[in-house]
């Protein structure tokens, strides 16, 4: 069975069973739905901006702290970051020479550009 099928079977299952509720709940056989109580997500704790590495204000041996940094990729992001100014965004760090996705992963929990302001304000 090819890939449309399995999508057409979904399609006409789904389809099937809304005509059932519907027939159920016509027919008063079945009882509506009570509706679920939504309740806010728990507020995820904000990582302390303090323990972050600014990369827009760290220098060779801070950048050094950070996993997968050594002194040849933190002179990378110093030499970008003086060549094409501050860091927006902390993903913008795989525009510098030897940093991948694989090791932005790991970097984004641990450092920070300065702050929205500063972000909001780049360019202007």
């Amino acid at each position: 069975m090819g890939r449309t099928d399995r999508r057409l079977l979904a399609l006409i299952l789904a389809a099937g069973a809304a005509m059932l509720l519907c027939f159920a709940l016509e027919l008063g056989t079945a009882a509506p739905l009570d509706p679920v109580p939504r309740t806010a997500p728990a507020a995820a704790a904000p990582a302390d901006r303090a323990a972050l590495v600014d990369v827009n204000a760290a220098g060779l041996e801070e950048l050094m702290t950070l996993p997968g940094i050594g002194a040849v990729r933190a002179q990378a992001i110093l030499d970008d970051r003086a060549e094409n100014g501050p860091y927006r965004y902390p993903e913008d760090l795989i525009r510098v020479k030897g940093i991948g996705p694989g090791i932005l992963e790991n970097l984004l929990d641990q450092i920070t550009t300065g702050g929205d302001d500063y972000a909001q304000n780049i360019g202007r």
